[in-house]
């Protein structure tokens, strides 16, 4: 009989499946919900976080779905689902930023985060000690925000650990994403799962603009799915896409550089060449405060849908690719 497996103090038995909204220690009462699913053989243990942005939902639907259609008796190892992290931004439809933390912090800048900091820096201590460092693979499952627009992608962590990235890599051509990109950042929590602890880690990107939509929920259970096949969680062969995949080795990320009325002169999936004006940001009296020119030559992969913008608020995010052989 596989060993039980205790997360937080609670003790699920082997082949049991335990749902749980804990307490944050040190917190107003913040509660996390959690789904521990533990197999009776030994096996890798996956993690899934969702909600890490309130107003993000396929993959709070993807894993609310997946939470009661896994069969403990199929699993060799542990599933652990995260459906909501940021539950006071669900609730409030918050874009970006946790309501109840005392500093309005963005969930995805603080993690791994410390136990006597604001309140998202202890559910991020949480979640890091309790549960992630727990695990063999971490999915973070995000959309476009509730103000953005967004063509489908994943991306790999940013581990200088070369095997690592390999590894991340050949696991992300096994989902169905047509995009993918190697991150360039360090701050968000698949990057701290892959740079701080070592942990396999991807970031799905899918859906947007606070739509909840049944194909991209239902896209977002494949993948996670065929991921937990490869690592041999479940049982079934995983999707293979290793030759449809397109790489895209270079992208950027726009910030606005002044606070105005933002227009966009592209759509999602356009292809833009260096130079382009993309778009511009002017104030309510028409007078042009930054023109938005492309860098290099790309495909438009997020829009801010916003007409009021701030400073430093994303505009675009936009990438160039190529197919692997």
């Amino acid at each position: 009989m596989k060993t039980p497996l205790v997360i937080g103090g609670v003790t699920v038995e082997s082949g049991e499946k335990v749902k749980h909204c804990f307490l944050v220690p040190s917190t107003e009462n913040y509660e996390l919900p959690v789904v521990i699913i533990n197999g009776k053989e030994d096996g890798k243990v996956f993690l899934a976080t969702a909600g890490v942005h309130g107003a993000e939902f396929p993959g709070v639907q993807a894993c609310i779905e997946l939470a009661e259609e896994i069969d403990p008796e199929l699993v060799k190892g542990a599933v652990i689902l995260i459906p909501v992290v940021n539950t006071p931004g669900f609730y409030g439809r918050r874009a970006y930023v946790c309501p109840a933390d005392e500093e309005n912090k963005n969930f995805n800048r603080v993690f791994p985060g410390k136990p006597d900091g604001t309140t998202a820096d202890k559910v991020a201590w949480f979640i890091t000690e309790e549960i992630v460092r727990r695990c063999d693979f971490h999915v973070d499952l995000h959309s476009g925000d509730i103000v953005e627009s967004l063509e489908e992608f994943c991306a790999v962590g940013n581990t200088p650990d070369p095997e690592l990235k390999a590894y991340i890599t050949e696991a992300a051509k096994h989902t169905c994403f047509t995009h993918r990109i190697n991150s360039g950042g360090s701050g968000e929590v698949y990057n701290r799962t892959a740079i701080g602890l070592g942990i396999p880690a991807l970031l799905f990107e899918r859906g947007g603009a606070g739509r909840v939509v049944p194909e991209e929920i239902a896209r977002n259970k494949a993948d996670l799915i065929s991921l937990m096949q490869f690592m041999e969680i479940l049982p079934g062969d995983p999707i293979d896409n290793s030759e449809a995949q397109i790489f895209y080795p270079r992208h950027h990320w726009g910030e606005a550089g002044a606070t105005g009325c933002f227009y966009s002169y592209v759509k999602l999936g356009d292809e833009i060449r260096k130079g382009q004006l993309i778009g511009e940001i002017k104030d309510p009296f028409g007078k042009t405060l930054e023109k938005i020119t492309a860098k290099f030559d790309a495909r438009i992969k997020i829009i801010n849908n916003c007409l009021g913008i701030s400073e430093g608020d994303d505009t675009f995010m936009y990438g160039s690719s190529v197919n692997e052989d």
